[in-house]
């Protein structure tokens, strides 16, 4: 295969358009000196995009919304992607019940609910994924197995904290727990996801400073009735959990 070959003078005058053109032909580019080959310049090999499948929301304190958040970020993934499946962990199977609900309406979610099997969480979450779902998994609050288990399986996990002073104090077990899991587990991730904020309070202002010492989604969740009132229903402002989902794409390398 020849090589395009390029003078070293036209090449600094047309560096940044010579770059592109081997990124998007993929062919190398010999540098030359005075007819001599001095240097190739190669493209870069494009690193595998590894799609997120797996999605945990987790925290040891309760209230903060994790299964309001967990089915809305289930529908606005459902979107985009046809198998999506909620694993509900969760003892009171809130999500669970949120389906049951809607069936009972005639309403049907974009998406699956099914208990999860607790003894066999990892597995049941694994095979799932490897079946081609995406999976999000709702978990009880003050359970650390049940916990432990779906951050270990998750390849991202957030954490939905509400912004007051109390809640971000009680955030500091759940944190702890998790970057124990860090050290041992290669490519753990987890991030922090701001819920029901309400910019009109100071509070809420002083909270979002705070959590920027912490791995954390840009992304915050308003305060808005209508996810208060969607239980049982489909979700449907989901704008907000359309960002969260790309910007958890985007730190897997796959474009929003």
């Amino acid at each position: 295969m020849s090589r395009k070959t390029v003078g070293i003078r036209a090449l600094l005058e047309e560096l940044p358009e010579r770059i592109r053109e081997v990124e998007h032909t993929g062919q190398p580019l010999v540098m030359t000196k005075h007819g001599q080959a001095v240097a190739p310049l190669v493209p870069t090999p494009s690193l595998p995009v590894q799609t997120p499948r797996i999605v945990a929301l987790t925290s040891l304190k309760g209230g903060v919304g994790k299964t309001t958040l967990t089915m809305h970020l289930a529908a606005a993934i459902a979107l985009e992607q046809d198998q999506v499946v909620v694993l509900d962990a969760d003892e009171e199977v809130s999500a669970f019940r949120w389906q049951q609900h809607a069936q009972a309406d005639g309403i049907e979610l974009p998406f699956r609910v099914i208990p999860a099997e607790r003894n066999t969480l990892m597995r049941q979450a694994r095979d799932l994924a490897k079946a081609g779902h995406t999976v999000i998994i709702d978990t009880p609050p003050n359970n650390r197995e049940i916990l432990k288990s779906a951050a270990t399986v998750a390849d991202v996990v957030l954490v939905p904290v509400l912004p007051t002073g109390m809640d971000v104090d009680r955030l500091a077990t759940t944190l702890e727990l998790l970057t124990d899991l860090g050290a041992a587990l290669e490519d753990f991730s987890y991030a922090i996801v701001l819920n029901r904020f309400d910019a009109r309070k100071a509070m809420a202002h002083e909270a979002n400073d705070a959590l920027n010492a912490h791995p954390r989604l840009s992304t915050v969740v308003k305060s808005l009735s209508a996810y208060e009132k969607v239980f049982g229903q489909c979700p449907t402002e989901l704008a907000q959990f359309t960002e969260i989902w790309n910007e958890i794409k985007e730190a897997f390398g796959e474009e929003a």
